[in-house]
C-alpha cells in the first residue's frame, strides 16, 4: 500500500510520545554539543540525532504497529542509523539489533558506531546492540529473530546486495515471523519519466523484491506496490493529492512479509 496524507491520530500521538521523527521540541533550543549529556539526552530524546524524512511521520507509527512486537521480542533492524526507531523498540522490551555498516555502505549510507550507540544507549536506558557490519558479516544464528525490519532503505542498496540481504533475513527469521518494510517510490524515476537513478537510489520492483524473498505477502496492495501488474502509474498519479510525499518526491510503500 501507498501512504496516504491523511495519518490517523493514533499515530500522531505515538509521535508525540516518542518524539518522532525530528526529536522531542527542545532540539530547537538546546544547542547540539550538548545532546549527548545527561538530562539533556531525554529532553532532545532519540529521534533528533539523525536527519529524517517527513514521511517517517507516517512511516515509523506505521511500522511500530505491524510489528506487534512483545515483551521479549528478538527485532532485527537493517539500515537503521541513528535513527532513533531503534531506541522506540528498546524502550518497548524488545531485544534489537541494528544492522548498519555506516558510511561504508555500497549504496547511501548514515554514519554511525558503537560508541555513539553505546552512549545513547546509556542515556535512554536502551539495549540496542549494533552490529556495524553487512548483513552476511554479522554472524546471525538461523531462526534467531521474531521480527526484522527496514524502514526505506531497500531502494538505496545495489541490486545483488538486495538479493543478499533477503536471503539472510529469510534464514534468520522464525517461522511464522514478520518482515516490516518501506520502499519508497521515486516520482521523479521510471516508471513515471525515462529516467532509471536519482541520487537517492532507484525504484525497486517490490513484486522481484517479494519473490525472491521466499516469504508470503501478508499485507500491503498489489495495485500500489510497484512491479505488480495490477500496478499503473497513471492511475497512482491520478490520486497523488491523497498520498504522502517526504522531504523528497517520494511515495511510501509499504508492506509485511511472513515466513
Amino acid at each position: 500500500m501507498i501512504g496516504r496524507l491523511d495519518i490517523p491520530a493514533s499515530y500522531r500521538h505515538w509521535n508525540r510520545l516518542h518524539g518522532a521523527p525530528f526529536g522531542f521540541r527542545w532540539s530547537n533550543h538546546i544547542p547540539r554539543r550538548y545532546w549527548t549529556w545527561p538530562v539533556l539526552a531525554n529532553l532532545v530524546g532519540g529521534y533528533a540525532y539523525q536527519p529524517n524524512s517527513t514521511a517517517r511521520t507516517l512511516e515509523y507509527p506505521w511500522a511500530f504497529e505491524a510489528l506487534n512486537v512483545f515483551p521479549g521480542a528478538k527485532v532485527l533492524e537493517i539500515g537503521g542509523g541513528l535513527s532513533g526507531f531503534q531506541f522506540s523498540l528498546s524502550r518497548s522490551g524488545c531485544e534489537v539489533v541494528n544492522i548498519d555498516p555506516g558510511n561504508s555502505a555500497r549504496g547511501v549510507g548514515w554514519p554511525v558506531d558503537p560508541q555513539s550507540i553505546g552512549l545513547l544507549n546509556r542515556r535512554f536506558g536502551t539495549s540496542v546492540i549494533l552490529k556495524n557490519c553487512f548483513i552476511e558479516e554479522a554472524g546471525l544464528e538461523n531462526s534467531s529473530f521474531d521480527r526484522v525490519v527496514s524502514i526505506s532503505v531497500i531502494e538505496h542498496i545495489p541490486r545483488n546486495d538486495i538479493l543478499t540481504i533477503l536471503g539472510h533475513i529469510r534464514r534468520v527469521l522464525k517461522p511464522g515471523g514478520l518482515v516490516v518494510l518501506t520502499v519508497d517510490l521515486f516520482l521523479d524515476l521510471q516508471p513515471f519519466t525515462a529516467v532509471e537513478t536519482n541520487k537517492f537510489g532507484r525504484n525497486v520492483s517490490v513484486r522481484w523484491m517479494v519473490e525472491n524473498s521466499g516469504l508470503n505477502l501478508v499485507a500491503g496492495r498489489p495495485e500500489e506496490l510497484y512491479g505488480f501488474q495490477a500496478f499503473d502509474a497513471v492511475r497512482i498519479l491520478e490520486h497523488l493529492p491523497e498520498y504522502l510525499i517526504g522531504s523528497w518526491p517520494a511515495l511510501v510503500q509499504m508492506l509485511v512479509l511472513q515466513k
